[in-house]
């Protein structure tokens, strides 16, 4: 039997895709605005982040705007395309994402910056944003990561849009039509672009060190509670609604960039919920999300209305997104980060043993089948031998609790822009590799567990992007080019040895021109407690042992 050609069976996927989806949003075809939405991730991934879809329905909603989306292809095809220079293309239909006004992507971590480029380069985009001077597309980024810190990207992007998108994307769409129609250059267009709020242009405001302050911006309660508007048995998730119910997170937790990126805390209305549920599409699935969904006060009465209407209701966080993707919906996730609650507190999490413990009894009694995921960081600031130990031990708790198979999942530790802890030295890979052993010979005396890791030397280089400054972006460039990530930072002018060394919180980052509503004082001061706790730790720890000696 004779195999069909590449480019038939890719372009099939496509379209086989494409009519698995039901789409719940009015979608304009035409449009003197055309604007292409890509993500650096694959289909099934992006299309289960409820975010994408928001900006998705923003975009594709503007009058007199039409909007396709593209995601980076799986890894055969990609190769295919790298090698027979073929464009990455959009969904719908079948274009390169070059053709159109506006290109946006949506990183959502470190990881996706290369790709970004891969995607770019396929398409016969030229990375240098400074090299498109005249060329279209307009190419723009968001996401939590490029509104932490947009160095790394800086040097390929036009734009970024800092903070949440309701209240940018509009003025800025507006402001490329216009100036668009007006037949303005290109220059001018990113002048007029960075005098609106929120938004980051590297060319208007020359990095490094001479930028005026960028206020994140961020949602109000009406610009809240979004929902899916493409449902499709190909996402990650499955076939299901996903409906936010809160933004930001109501908990400390100090080495979590999403928690402080997306402050404050908001919540929304109880009334506006139910009446969003009741006029939601009729399939059988509902997922409600949030930084913290359990943290709503209103969640259970949410929960009964919903029950009347769908035949599974599901609660999952968005903090922990990428396990509830690759796992089924009847898996309990847990994220205790650690295994002792002293360090638990050290590091903000209000979280104890005891209660995840029950979480597990209840999840055993009510799910015969579902199994149990959960997940922990190695390397923490403050860290000791114990709190390792403690994890098996806690997976030891968890196993004697349940007969369901469970799952670990464990991350280095990486300092993240704006968190307390974005002065803190990540653990060496030596270190991490010989720790993660250890765990993997506690875990493997326990049945039906268990376990994946990131690799460190992985989790290093995000670390290295995730605080870098405008020199990252040079690396990346180095990176693409085919060298090795060493190679590629040495050339940039960084040491790989950067992220391995603690830093004084007085020292300053290339990214403190931007406001995220906080200052560096707040995580200076909440790394300082943090330390604190640990030093009364560590004094409570030779009390009691001080004591047990004399007791013997």
């Amino acid at each position: 039997m004779s195999r069909k050609p590449a480019a038939e069976h890719y372009d099939e996927n496509r379209r086989r895709i494409l009519e698995k989806e039901t789409s719940h949003q009015p979608v304009s075809e035409y449009g003197i605005f055309e604007i292409v939405l890509a993500s650096p991730r694959e289909y099934s991934y992006a299309m289960s982040s409820l975010s994408f879809q928001s900006i998705y329905q923003q975009l594709v909603s503007w009058p007199e705007t039409c909007c396709e989306r593209a995601f980076f292809p799986v890894m055969d095809e990609y190769y295919w395309r790298s090698r027979y220079n073929h464009p990455s293309i959009t969904l719908e239909t079948g274009k390169s994402i070059k053709e159109c006004d506006l290109l946006v992507f949506t990183p959502s971590k470190e990881d996706d910056y290369i790709k970004i480029l891969k995607m770019m380069n396929l398409s016969g985009i030229k990375l240098r944003s400074e090299n498109r001077t005249d060329k279209w597309p307009l190419v723009i980024a968001s996401g939590i990561s490029v509104t932490a810190n947009p160095m790394p990207l800086s040097l390929f992007m036009d734009a970024f849009v800092i903070g949440e998108t309701e209240p940018s994307l509009g003025p800025v769409l507006d402001t490329i039509k216009s100036l668009g129609a007006q037949g303005a250059s290109k220059k001018k267009l990113l002048r007029r672009l960075a005098a609106l709020p929120g938004m980051y242009i590297p060319s208007v405001h020359e990095i490094p060190g001479k930028v005026n302050s960028i206020m994140r911006q961020w949602a109000g309660s009406e610009g809240m509670g979004s929902a899916s508007c493409i449902t499709s048995s190909e996402c990650a998730r499955g076939e299901t609604i996903m409906l936010e119910i809160s933004r930001g997170c109501p908990y400390n937790c100090k080495f979590c960039q999403l928690g402080y990126v997306s402050l404050p805390y908001r919540e929304c209305k109880l009334e506006d919920i139910e009446e969003s549920i009741r006029n939601l599409p009729d399939i059988d699935r509902l997922t409600i999300l949030g930084s913290s969904p359990r943290s709503h006060p209103d969640l259970q009465n949410m929960i009964k209305t919903a029950e009347t209407l769908y035949s599974e209701v599901l609660i999952d966080s968005n903090r922990t997104e990428e396990l509830f993707q690759r796992f089924p919906a009847r898996v309990l996730i847990l994220a205790p980060e650690t295994g002792t609650d002293s360090l638990r507190k050290i590091i903000g999490k209000k979280l104890s043993n005891s209660s995840m413990f029950e979480s597990v009894e209840k999840h055993s009694k009510n799910n015969a089948t579902g199994g149990i995921v959960i997940h922990f960081m190695i390397g923490l600031p403050f860290e000791m031998d114990s709190d390792r130990k403690g994890i098996v031990d806690f997976v030891s708790e968890v196993r004697n609790r349940t007969s369901l198979p469970i799952h670990i999942s464990v991350d280095p530790f990486i300092p993240k822009p704006w968190t307390a802890f974005q002065w803190s030295a990540m653990a060496c890979s030596t270190d991490l590799r010989e720790w993660i052993k250890e765990l993997e010979i506690g875990i493997k005396r326990l049945k039906m567990v268990s376990i994946e890791h990131e690799e460190p030397r992985d989790s290093h280089i995000r670390a290295l992007l995730a605080r870098g400054d405008h020199r990252t972006s040079y690396a990346l460039e180095e990176k693409f080019s085919g060298v090795g990530w060493n190679t590629a930072f040495k050339r940039a002018g960084i040491s790989i040895r950067w992220v391995l060394e603690e830093l004084d919180t007085e020292t300053s980052f290339e990214w403190d021109f931007l406001n995220m509503g906080f200052g560096h004082t707040r995580l200076a001061r909440e790394y300082q407690s943090s330390f604190t706790s640990h030093q009364n730790r560590i004094k409570s720890i030779e009390k009691d042992a001080e004591k047990t000696e004399t007791d013997q």
